[in-house]
């Protein structure tokens, strides 16, 4: 299975907090750490990790968050010819986690909002004999359109995952989007503040999404599509750190899923989620097949 992962990639910085703060609030933490992320690079590594043939595109900064992240790519095994490196700082996060585990994610972009369509364009040869290309919405607006009409001529399936929820995004590319995966908060603000999760789903098919795999935390994982409606449920665990849990849950569920095999698919997606959370960071925390298989 290939798969191109085309998004962003960050330098996260950890804030342990005792509760995220309210606004005007200020807050000491109790502890401070730095971990790889950006939801692009999170999801390449999920997959890589699932047992997928991956490739990243994406840009990094001319520093050592640069550097750092490249080195990540090489160690992972995943193809790093379409990272483009860019003037100026590579892309960060700043990562607020409270001792629920619950979090609050402030991005400077960085290197990821000068990726281009040309360049992009540029490495198409990347995306031949792709199954699936996944993307997210910390990269231009721009970009996003043309890698889903560069999918659409080349066959290449596009799993798009819309986070940061942008309301300037044109409705109209839905159309070119074949799984559009979102969780609670993200299916409302897409389908225009639609707070009935049918009328949602039902609203964002009509706009020419052919199938919706909708994330609900502890209330498990739906796939909705034409001919399939499928719930699976989560796992209980304890969770320590909810950060990469959802782009955990796409790569994962991008490396086993065959177009038919949605219950096994989404259980394995699920499963790999689950490890997630109960480990702190982001990179850090995606699990590799073997462990996930495990608890089968």
């Amino acid at each position: 299975m290939k798969i191109v992962v085309v998004g962003s990639l960050n330098m996260d910085y950890i804030l342990q907090v005792p509760h995220i703060p309210k606004e005007g609030e200020t807050i000491l933490s109790t502890e401070t750490d730095t971990s790889l992320g950006g939801k692009g690079l999170n999801q390449a590594v999920a997959a890589a990790r699932s047992g997928a043939e991956v490739a990243m595109v994406g840009a990094i900064g001319e520093d050592e968050d640069g550097k750092i992240m490249k080195d990540l790519l090489v160690q992972e095994g995943i193809n790093h010819e379409g990272l483009d490196r860019q003037p100026g700082p590579s892309g960060k996060a700043y990562i607020s986690i409270d001792a629920k585990g619950q979090n609050t994610i402030i991005v400077s972009p960085g290197a990821n909002f000068k990726l281009t369509e040309e360049w992009v364009d540029g490495h198409r040869e990347i995306f031949k004999d792709a199954k699936y290309c996944i993307l997210q919405m910390e990269i231009p607006l721009p970009v996003i359109y043309s890698v889903l009409e560069l999918c659409r001529k080349m066959g290449v399936e596009a799993i798009f995952n819309p986070a940061p929820v942008n309301a300037a995004f044109d409705r109209s590319h839905l159309s070119l989007v074949d799984y559009l995966v979102v969780n609670e908060t993200e299916l409302m603000l897409l389908s225009g503040g639609e707070e009935d999760p049918e009328k949602a789903i039902s609203k964002l098919r009509s706009e020419g999404v052919s199938s919706i795999v909708y994330t609900m935390g502890s209330n498990g994982s739906r796939f909705c599509s034409k001919e399939l409606d499928i719930t699976i449920p989560a796992y209980k665990v304890k969770a320590v750190d909810t950060t990469a849990a959802g782009d955990t849950f796409i790569g994962a569920f991008a490396s086993k899923f065959d177009g038919s095999n949605h219950a096994e698919a989404m259980t394995f997606a699920s499963r790999a989620a689950a490890l997630a959370v109960t480990r702190e960071g982001a990179i850090g925390s995606i699990p590799r097949k073997a462990e996930v298989d495990l608890m089968a």
